[in-house]
């Protein structure tokens, strides 16, 4: 039996390009969390999140026998959850339905009432969850992936599939439209 969490990332590729399910879920593992941060400024609910990731990881368990290895096997992931989660918007888009249930079940206000926080804190993240809910979903990944997460515009352009010239200038008018309310410098 192969202990998953002392393999070298390289070889839990090569047996998850293989079809190995335990080494694809040892993979994963280790981005689900920036993923799920990318997937989750997009859809903006943990429920969606958790539908959206469950999606795309499906996705990306069938197509690795044909990753190519171009790019890394994280971008690619993203790449693959980003898309999933901008296709989740446009469904949901279509079916225009807006549930207040959303708000208290599972979203921004019920991880504020399961985590125990003193009243700055909950102030701080309701102050960051209304400033980015002014942004759009394109602008909020973006600002995820290069703000939050430190990916280069190539990085997040390669994600997104726009060019370099776009994801900067989205970034930057994410940027002043932040700055002009304050939260950033």
């Amino acid at each position: 039996m192969l202990v998953l969490d002392r393999v070298d990332p390289r070889l839990l590729e090569r047996r998850a390009r293989q079809g190995d399910a335990a080494a694809f879920g040892a993979l994963i593992e280790t981005f689900d969390h920036d993923l799920r941060g990318v997937v989750w400024s997009i859809v903006r609910s943990d429920h969606a999140t958790d539908d959206v990731m469950q999606a795309a990881y499906e996705k990306a368990f069938r197509a690795i026998r044909n990753f190519d290895g171009r790019s890394s096997l994280k971008t690619w992931l993203h790449r693959i959850a980003y898309r999933a989660a901008i296709d989740h918007l446009r469904y949901e888009g279509r079916r225009r339905h807006a549930d207040i249930d959303d708000l208290t079940e599972s979203g921004p206000f019920a991880r504020l009432a399961s985590t125990p926080s003193s009243a700055g804190d909950v102030d701080d993240r309701l102050e960051v969850e209304a400033l980015l809910a002014d942004l759009d979903p394109d602008q909020r990944a973006l600002v995820m992936m290069t703000l939050g997460l430190g990916y280069t515009y190539d990085e997040a352009a390669e994600i997104t599939d726009v060019n370099r010239g776009t994801v900067a200038s989205k970034v930057s008018r994410a940027r002043e439209k932040l700055r002009r309310k304050g939260a950033l410098r």
